[in-house]
Protein backbone atom coordinates (compact mmCIF):
# COMPACT_ATOMS: atom_id res chain seq x y z
CA UNK A 1 0.00 0.00 0.00
CA UNK A 2 1.21 3.48 -0.87
CA UNK A 3 2.43 5.76 1.80
CA UNK A 4 0.68 7.56 4.90
CA UNK A 5 -0.26 10.70 2.95
CA UNK A 6 -1.54 9.23 -0.56
CA UNK A 7 -5.34 8.53 -1.12
CA UNK A 8 -6.72 5.33 -1.39
CA UNK A 9 -7.01 4.10 -4.79
CA UNK A 10 -9.25 1.28 -5.99
CA UNK A 11 -6.29 -1.20 -5.22
CA UNK A 12 -5.97 -0.59 -2.25
CA UNK A 13 -9.63 -0.53 -1.34
CA UNK A 14 -9.95 -3.97 -2.77
CA UNK A 15 -7.14 -5.83 -0.82
CA UNK A 16 -8.75 -3.81 2.50
CA UNK A 17 -12.04 -5.47 1.62
CA UNK A 18 -10.35 -9.16 0.87
CA UNK A 19 -11.07 -10.21 4.33
CA UNK A 20 -14.33 -9.70 4.48
CA UNK A 21 -15.37 -11.06 0.46
CA UNK A 22 -18.28 -11.76 -0.29
CA UNK A 23 -20.15 -8.88 0.78
CA UNK A 24 -23.60 -8.72 -0.05
CA UNK A 25 -25.21 -7.06 -2.26
CA UNK A 26 -26.73 -4.85 -1.68
CA UNK A 27 -23.67 -3.46 0.62
CA UNK A 28 -24.35 -0.05 3.11
CA UNK A 29 -21.74 2.48 4.54
CA UNK A 30 -22.58 4.82 7.42
CA UNK A 31 -21.78 8.17 6.11
CA UNK A 32 -21.61 10.98 8.22
CA UNK A 33 -20.67 13.25 6.22
CA UNK A 34 -17.20 13.82 7.80
CA UNK A 35 -13.71 13.30 5.82
CA UNK A 36 -13.68 9.65 7.12
CA UNK A 37 -16.91 8.48 6.33
CA UNK A 38 -16.97 10.33 2.65
CA UNK A 39 -13.85 8.77 1.87
CA UNK A 40 -15.50 5.38 2.59
CA UNK A 41 -18.30 5.92 0.77
CA UNK A 42 -16.59 7.14 -2.40
CA UNK A 43 -14.35 4.15 -2.16
CA UNK A 44 -17.23 2.05 -1.54
CA UNK A 45 -19.29 3.32 -4.00
CA UNK A 46 -16.04 2.56 -6.71
CA UNK A 47 -16.05 -0.73 -5.49
CA UNK A 48 -20.00 -1.38 -6.02
CA UNK A 49 -19.48 -0.15 -9.84
CA UNK A 50 -16.62 -2.43 -10.60
CA UNK A 51 -17.90 -5.20 -9.16
CA UNK A 52 -21.63 -5.43 -10.31
CA UNK A 53 -22.78 -4.26 -6.39
CA UNK A 54 -25.28 -1.84 -5.28
CA UNK A 55 -24.17 0.68 -2.55
CA UNK A 56 -26.28 2.66 -0.30
CA UNK A 57 -25.68 5.82 1.78
CA UNK A 58 -27.11 5.42 5.64
CA UNK A 59 -27.01 8.98 7.14
CA UNK A 60 -27.77 9.21 10.83
CA UNK A 61 -29.41 12.39 11.62
CA UNK A 62 -29.02 11.96 15.76
CA UNK A 63 -31.12 15.36 15.94
CA UNK A 64 -28.62 16.97 18.58
CA UNK A 65 -27.84 20.21 16.68
CA UNK A 66 -29.92 22.87 14.71
CA UNK A 67 -27.62 22.11 11.86
CA UNK A 68 -28.45 18.53 11.62
CA UNK A 69 -31.00 17.71 9.65
CA UNK A 70 -29.58 20.30 7.12
CA UNK A 71 -26.17 18.20 7.27
CA UNK A 72 -27.86 15.42 6.61
CA UNK A 73 -29.62 16.60 3.89
CA UNK A 74 -26.36 18.35 2.21
CA UNK A 75 -24.76 15.02 2.87
CA UNK A 76 -27.32 13.23 0.99
CA UNK A 77 -27.07 15.92 -2.17
CA UNK A 78 -23.00 14.93 -2.57
CA UNK A 79 -23.73 11.16 -2.59
CA UNK A 80 -25.58 11.57 -4.82
CA UNK A 81 -23.33 14.15 -6.56
CA UNK A 82 -21.20 10.68 -6.80
CA UNK A 83 -24.04 8.54 -7.64
CA UNK A 84 -24.43 7.09 -4.64
CA UNK A 85 -28.32 6.27 -3.66
CA UNK A 86 -28.92 7.29 0.33
CA UNK A 87 -31.24 7.39 3.18
CA UNK A 88 -31.60 9.39 6.12
CA UNK A 89 -32.06 7.99 9.67
CA UNK A 90 -33.62 10.31 12.38
CA UNK A 91 -33.37 9.59 15.63
CA UNK A 92 -36.04 10.93 17.38
CA UNK A 93 -35.84 11.11 21.37
CA UNK A 94 -36.68 13.45 24.34
CA UNK A 95 -33.94 15.91 26.09
CA UNK A 96 -30.95 13.67 26.88
CA UNK A 97 -29.51 14.82 30.19
CA UNK A 98 -26.31 12.57 30.62
CA UNK A 99 -24.70 9.61 29.17
CA UNK A 100 -24.86 11.61 25.90
CA UNK A 101 -22.03 9.84 23.41
CA UNK A 102 -23.21 6.49 24.56
CA UNK A 103 -26.98 6.89 24.08
CA UNK A 104 -25.92 8.41 20.59
CA UNK A 105 -24.14 5.45 19.64
CA UNK A 106 -26.79 2.75 20.53
CA UNK A 107 -29.23 4.42 18.52
CA UNK A 108 -27.20 5.38 15.61
CA UNK A 109 -26.24 1.02 15.45
CA UNK A 110 -29.73 0.11 16.07
CA UNK A 111 -30.74 2.43 12.88
CA UNK A 112 -27.93 1.47 10.63
CA UNK A 113 -29.10 -1.98 11.80
CA UNK A 114 -32.71 -1.66 10.69
CA UNK A 115 -32.15 0.13 7.82
CA UNK A 116 -29.97 -2.64 6.41
CA UNK A 117 -32.34 -5.19 6.64
CA UNK A 118 -35.21 -2.63 5.09
CA UNK A 119 -32.50 -2.34 2.51
CA UNK A 120 -31.53 -5.94 2.30
CA UNK A 121 -27.83 -5.25 3.00
CA UNK A 122 -26.01 -7.88 5.07
CA UNK A 123 -22.71 -5.85 5.18
CA UNK A 124 -22.34 -2.20 6.50
CA UNK A 125 -19.27 -0.76 6.40
CA UNK A 126 -18.16 1.59 8.91
CA UNK A 127 -15.36 4.27 8.64
CA UNK A 128 -13.12 3.98 11.76
CA UNK A 129 -9.56 3.81 11.26
CA UNK A 130 -6.23 3.49 12.69
CA UNK A 131 -5.85 6.72 14.63
CA UNK A 132 -9.85 5.91 16.00
CA UNK A 133 -8.18 2.68 17.26
CA UNK A 134 -5.30 3.99 19.00
CA UNK A 135 -7.46 7.45 20.50
CA UNK A 136 -9.76 4.11 21.79
CA UNK A 137 -7.36 1.93 23.38
CA UNK A 138 -5.72 5.39 25.04
CA UNK A 139 -9.37 5.80 26.21
CA UNK A 140 -9.80 1.93 27.82
CA UNK A 141 -6.65 2.81 29.18
CA UNK A 142 -7.46 5.58 31.59
CA UNK A 143 -10.48 3.88 32.58
CA UNK A 144 -8.47 0.79 33.58
CA UNK A 145 -10.02 -1.81 30.61
CA UNK A 146 -8.31 -5.01 30.93
CA UNK A 147 -7.23 -6.98 27.81
CA UNK A 148 -11.07 -6.87 25.82
CA UNK A 149 -10.81 -3.26 26.05
CA UNK A 150 -7.43 -2.79 25.00
CA UNK A 151 -8.14 -5.12 22.28
CA UNK A 152 -9.85 -2.03 20.88
CA UNK A 153 -12.53 -2.22 18.07
CA UNK A 154 -12.65 -5.18 16.06
CA UNK A 155 -12.92 -5.23 12.23
CA UNK A 156 -15.85 -7.01 11.83
CA UNK A 157 -18.64 -8.24 14.45
CA UNK A 158 -22.19 -9.55 14.09
CA UNK A 159 -25.27 -7.78 15.34
CA UNK A 160 -27.84 -10.37 15.55
CA UNK A 161 -30.74 -8.38 16.96
CA UNK A 162 -33.37 -9.95 14.61
CA UNK A 163 -32.88 -13.57 14.85
CA UNK A 164 -32.46 -15.43 11.01
CA UNK A 165 -31.36 -11.70 9.74
CA UNK A 166 -27.85 -10.69 11.18
CA UNK A 167 -25.82 -7.79 10.31
CA UNK A 168 -21.93 -7.70 9.49
CA UNK A 169 -20.39 -4.76 10.93
CA UNK A 170 -17.18 -3.69 9.24
CA UNK A 171 -14.14 -1.39 9.53
CA UNK A 172 -11.70 -1.84 6.33
CA UNK A 173 -10.28 1.17 7.64
CA UNK A 174 -8.74 0.05 10.55
CA UNK A 175 -5.35 -0.03 9.58
CA UNK A 176 -5.37 3.06 7.32
CA UNK A 177 -4.41 6.82 8.85
CA UNK A 178 -6.41 9.57 9.19
CA UNK A 179 -4.16 11.70 6.74
CA UNK A 180 -4.98 8.80 4.00
CA UNK A 181 -8.62 9.77 4.15
CA UNK A 182 -8.46 13.33 4.36
CA UNK A 183 -6.18 12.88 0.87
CA UNK A 184 -8.58 10.45 -0.55
CA UNK A 185 -11.69 13.47 -0.02
CA UNK A 186 -8.85 16.00 -1.38
CA UNK A 187 -8.28 14.04 -4.68
CA UNK A 188 -11.80 12.82 -5.54
CA UNK A 189 -12.89 16.72 -4.71
CA UNK A 190 -15.17 15.58 -2.35
CA UNK A 191 -16.81 18.25 0.36
CA UNK A 192 -17.18 17.65 4.01
CA UNK A 193 -18.85 18.50 7.20
CA UNK A 194 -16.77 18.62 10.35
CA UNK A 195 -18.35 17.98 13.63
CA UNK A 196 -17.07 20.60 16.18
CA UNK A 197 -17.85 18.05 18.96
CA UNK A 198 -15.36 15.64 17.88
CA UNK A 199 -12.45 18.62 19.06
CA UNK A 200 -14.08 19.16 22.22
CA UNK A 201 -12.52 18.90 25.75
CA UNK A 202 -16.25 18.40 26.80
CA UNK A 203 -15.89 14.55 25.76
CA UNK A 204 -12.78 12.74 27.06
CA UNK A 205 -11.95 11.40 23.29
CA UNK A 206 -11.35 15.36 22.29
CA UNK A 207 -9.23 15.75 25.42
CA UNK A 208 -7.22 12.78 24.83
CA UNK A 209 -6.52 13.83 21.33
CA UNK A 210 -5.21 17.12 22.12
CA UNK A 211 -2.99 15.38 25.13
CA UNK A 212 -1.76 12.11 21.96
CA UNK A 213 0.97 14.35 20.87
CA UNK A 214 2.52 15.23 24.10
CA UNK A 215 2.80 11.42 24.90
CA UNK A 216 4.33 10.74 21.58
CA UNK A 217 7.90 12.08 22.18
CA UNK A 218 8.32 9.41 24.86
CA UNK A 219 7.51 6.56 22.60
CA UNK A 220 3.39 6.57 23.47
CA UNK A 221 2.24 7.12 19.89
CA UNK A 222 -0.38 5.33 17.71
CA UNK A 223 2.01 2.85 17.09
CA UNK A 224 2.53 2.01 20.40
CA UNK A 225 -0.93 1.81 21.13
CA UNK A 226 -2.14 -0.41 18.20
CA UNK A 227 0.80 -2.51 18.87
CA UNK A 228 -0.38 -3.01 22.95
CA UNK A 229 -3.97 -3.46 21.03
CA UNK A 230 -2.67 -6.10 19.34
CA UNK A 231 -1.02 -8.03 21.95
CA UNK A 232 -4.22 -7.51 24.17
CA UNK A 233 -6.52 -9.04 20.84
CA UNK A 234 -4.06 -12.14 21.07
CA UNK A 235 -4.17 -12.73 24.99
CA UNK A 236 -7.82 -12.22 24.56
CA UNK A 237 -8.21 -14.93 21.68
CA UNK A 238 -6.43 -17.42 23.56
CA UNK A 239 -8.82 -16.65 27.38
CA UNK A 240 -11.43 -16.86 24.62
CA UNK A 241 -10.49 -20.27 23.33
CA UNK A 242 -10.00 -22.12 26.59
CA UNK A 243 -12.94 -20.52 28.35
CA UNK A 244 -15.19 -22.22 25.14
CA UNK A 245 -13.44 -25.17 25.44
CA UNK A 246 -14.41 -25.29 29.12
CA UNK A 247 -17.94 -24.75 28.84
CA UNK A 248 -18.24 -27.53 25.31
CA UNK A 249 -16.71 -29.67 28.66
CA UNK A 250 -18.02 -28.81 31.30
CA UNK A 251 -21.86 -26.76 30.80
CA UNK A 252 -25.42 -28.11 29.82
CA UNK A 253 -27.69 -25.76 28.45
CA UNK A 254 -30.69 -26.64 29.61
CA UNK A 255 -34.47 -26.68 27.93
CA UNK A 256 -35.72 -23.35 30.04
CA UNK A 257 -32.65 -21.13 28.71
CA UNK A 258 -29.98 -21.98 31.57
CA UNK A 259 -26.87 -23.53 31.76
CA UNK A 260 -25.36 -25.65 34.24
CA UNK A 261 -21.76 -25.25 34.59
CA UNK A 262 -19.22 -28.04 36.63
CA UNK A 263 -17.76 -26.67 39.55
CA UNK A 264 -14.48 -28.72 39.85
CA UNK A 265 -13.34 -27.82 36.47
CA UNK A 266 -14.04 -23.82 37.07
CA UNK A 267 -12.02 -24.43 40.29
CA UNK A 268 -9.31 -26.23 38.73
CA UNK A 269 -9.33 -23.53 35.83
CA UNK A 270 -7.19 -20.27 35.58
CA UNK A 271 -9.10 -17.77 37.23
CA UNK A 272 -8.95 -15.20 34.12
CA UNK A 273 -10.14 -17.93 31.90
CA UNK A 274 -12.84 -19.01 34.60
CA UNK A 275 -13.54 -15.76 34.69
CA UNK A 276 -14.46 -15.55 30.83
CA UNK A 277 -16.28 -18.63 30.78
CA UNK A 278 -18.79 -17.26 33.33
CA UNK A 279 -19.32 -14.04 31.22
CA UNK A 280 -19.66 -15.81 28.44
CA UNK A 281 -22.70 -17.41 30.12
CA UNK A 282 -23.92 -14.43 31.30
CA UNK A 283 -24.01 -12.91 28.08
CA UNK A 284 -24.93 -15.97 26.18
CA UNK A 285 -28.06 -15.84 28.54
CA UNK A 286 -28.42 -11.99 28.98
CA UNK A 287 -27.18 -9.69 25.53
CA UNK A 288 -27.50 -6.65 26.68
CA UNK A 289 -25.43 -3.66 27.94
CA UNK A 290 -21.87 -3.76 28.80
CA UNK A 291 -20.03 -6.78 30.27
CA UNK A 292 -20.15 -6.86 34.26
CA UNK A 293 -17.27 -4.65 36.15
CA UNK A 294 -13.93 -6.25 36.95
CA UNK A 295 -14.55 -5.92 40.80
CA UNK A 296 -18.28 -7.54 41.01
CA UNK A 297 -17.01 -10.44 38.78
CA UNK A 298 -14.41 -10.65 40.41
CA UNK A 299 -16.11 -11.26 43.97
CA UNK A 300 -18.79 -13.53 42.35
CA UNK A 301 -16.09 -15.59 40.98
CA UNK A 302 -14.59 -15.75 44.28
CA UNK A 303 -18.01 -16.82 45.67
CA UNK A 304 -18.12 -19.51 43.55
CA UNK A 305 -14.82 -20.92 43.99
CA UNK A 306 -15.19 -21.12 47.96
CA UNK A 307 -18.92 -22.45 47.44
CA UNK A 308 -22.33 -19.79 46.63
CA UNK A 309 -24.38 -20.53 50.55
CA UNK A 310 -27.09 -18.23 48.41
CA UNK A 311 -28.13 -17.75 45.09
CA UNK A 312 -26.15 -14.56 43.61
CA UNK A 313 -27.23 -11.74 41.43
CA UNK A 314 -24.95 -10.33 38.30
CA UNK A 315 -26.01 -8.78 34.39
CA UNK A 316 -29.53 -9.27 34.99
CA UNK A 317 -28.88 -13.21 35.85
CA UNK A 318 -29.15 -15.61 39.05
CA UNK A 319 -26.36 -17.56 39.69
CA UNK A 320 -27.60 -20.66 41.62
CA UNK A 321 -25.23 -22.81 44.05
CA UNK A 322 -25.42 -27.36 43.61
CA UNK A 323 -23.28 -29.39 44.96
CA UNK A 324 -21.47 -30.10 41.94
CA UNK A 325 -22.28 -27.21 39.48
CA UNK A 326 -23.86 -23.68 39.60
CA UNK A 327 -26.94 -23.11 37.02
CA UNK A 328 -26.86 -19.59 35.43
CA UNK A 329 -30.20 -18.49 34.77
CA UNK A 330 -32.14 -14.84 33.55
CA UNK A 331 -33.58 -13.15 36.35
CA UNK A 332 -37.27 -12.33 35.84
CA UNK A 333 -37.59 -9.30 37.80
CA UNK A 334 -35.17 -7.65 35.27
CA UNK A 335 -36.77 -8.32 31.92
CA UNK A 336 -38.60 -5.16 30.77
CA UNK A 337 -39.31 -6.81 27.12
CA UNK A 338 -42.92 -6.35 26.62
CA UNK A 339 -44.41 -6.60 22.67
CA UNK A 340 -47.32 -6.19 21.14
CA UNK A 341 -48.16 -9.88 19.57
CA UNK A 342 -50.81 -11.59 16.91
CA UNK A 343 -51.43 -14.01 15.11
CA UNK A 344 -49.00 -14.78 12.85
CA UNK A 345 -45.87 -13.01 14.09
CA UNK A 346 -42.51 -13.80 14.80
CA UNK A 347 -40.38 -12.32 17.31
CA UNK A 348 -37.45 -12.50 19.26
CA UNK A 349 -38.27 -12.20 22.72
CA UNK A 350 -35.70 -10.84 25.32
CA UNK A 351 -32.80 -11.56 23.21
CA UNK A 352 -33.38 -15.00 23.52
CA UNK A 353 -36.13 -16.69 22.55
CA UNK A 354 -38.06 -16.77 19.36
CA UNK A 355 -42.01 -16.73 19.00
CA UNK A 356 -44.28 -17.92 16.58
CA UNK A 357 -48.26 -18.00 16.87
CA UNK A 358 -50.84 -19.31 14.57
CA UNK A 359 -54.31 -20.52 14.75
CA UNK A 360 -55.95 -18.36 16.58
CA UNK A 361 -53.87 -17.87 19.54
CA UNK A 362 -55.64 -14.29 20.07
CA UNK A 363 -53.57 -11.15 20.19
CA UNK A 364 -52.28 -9.48 23.63
CA UNK A 365 -48.63 -8.58 24.93
CA UNK A 366 -45.90 -11.18 24.86
CA UNK A 367 -43.43 -10.51 28.46
CA UNK A 368 -42.50 -12.59 31.06
CA UNK A 369 -44.15 -15.17 32.70
CA UNK A 370 -43.24 -14.84 36.32
CA UNK A 371 -44.62 -17.67 38.98
CA UNK A 372 -48.30 -17.70 38.30
CA UNK A 373 -50.34 -20.92 40.31
CA UNK A 374 -49.28 -24.14 39.23
CA UNK A 375 -52.58 -24.71 38.17
CA UNK A 376 -52.59 -22.24 35.58
CA UNK A 377 -48.98 -23.56 34.09
CA UNK A 378 -50.57 -27.39 33.94
CA UNK A 379 -53.80 -25.59 32.23
CA UNK A 380 -52.13 -23.60 29.77
CA UNK A 381 -49.04 -25.24 29.08
CA UNK A 382 -49.15 -29.04 30.08
CA UNK A 383 -45.92 -30.97 30.90
CA UNK A 384 -44.40 -27.31 31.04
CA UNK A 385 -43.42 -27.90 34.59
CA UNK A 386 -42.08 -31.14 34.17
CA UNK A 387 -39.81 -30.29 31.37
CA UNK A 388 -38.96 -27.26 33.01
CA UNK A 389 -38.73 -28.18 36.82
CA UNK A 390 -37.12 -25.16 38.27
CA UNK A 391 -39.59 -21.85 38.66
CA UNK A 392 -37.37 -19.46 38.56
CA UNK A 393 -35.90 -20.92 35.09
CA UNK A 394 -39.69 -20.82 34.28
CA UNK A 395 -40.31 -17.53 35.48
CA UNK A 396 -38.02 -16.06 32.86
CA UNK A 397 -39.88 -17.56 30.02
CA UNK A 398 -41.99 -15.99 28.00
CA UNK A 399 -45.99 -15.58 28.00
CA UNK A 400 -48.76 -14.00 26.18
CA UNK A 401 -50.76 -11.85 28.74
CA UNK A 402 -54.25 -10.13 27.78
CA UNK A 403 -56.16 -7.54 29.89
CA UNK A 404 -53.75 -8.19 33.00
CA UNK A 405 -54.05 -11.77 33.18
CA UNK A 406 -51.59 -15.01 31.36
CA UNK A 407 -54.18 -16.00 27.85
CA UNK A 408 -51.36 -18.86 26.47
CA UNK A 409 -48.08 -20.30 26.97
CA UNK A 410 -45.57 -21.00 24.21
CA UNK A 411 -45.06 -24.99 23.93
CA UNK A 412 -41.49 -26.12 23.01
CA UNK A 413 -42.99 -28.44 20.40
CA UNK A 414 -42.22 -27.48 17.00
CA UNK A 415 -45.89 -28.77 15.84
CA UNK A 416 -47.39 -26.34 18.56
CA UNK A 417 -49.50 -23.58 17.08
CA UNK A 418 -48.27 -20.98 19.54
CA UNK A 419 -44.29 -22.33 19.63
CA UNK A 420 -41.05 -21.39 21.28
CA UNK A 421 -38.03 -21.72 20.08
CA UNK A 422 -34.53 -21.09 21.73
CA UNK A 423 -32.46 -18.65 18.88
CA UNK A 424 -28.98 -19.01 20.48
CA UNK A 425 -26.84 -22.21 19.51
CA UNK A 426 -24.17 -23.72 22.65
CA UNK A 427 -20.74 -22.19 22.77
CA UNK A 428 -18.90 -22.91 19.23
Amino acid sequence: MSGALNAVDADDFAGLLRPFLPLSNPVAVAVSGGPDSMALAFCAHRWAQQNGHRCIGLIVDHNLRPDAAAEAAQTRDRLAAIGMESDILRWDHAPIASRLHEQARAARYRLLAGACRRHGARDLLIAHHRDDQAETILMRLAKGSGIDGLAGMAAQRIDDSDAGNPVRILRPFLSVARARLAATCAAAGLPFVTDPSNASDKFARGRLRAVMPLLAPEGFDADRLIDLGARATEAADAIDFYARALLRDHASFETGGSITLGLDALRETPKAVAARAVVLCLRHIHDDGPAPERASLSALLDAIMNGLDAPRTLHGCILSPGARAVTILREAGTITDAQPFRDGDRIVWDKRWCVEGHAGCGDGILRALGTPPHDDIDRLAPGLRRLVPQGRVRAALPALWRDGAIAAIPAFDKEAAFRLRYRKQPFP
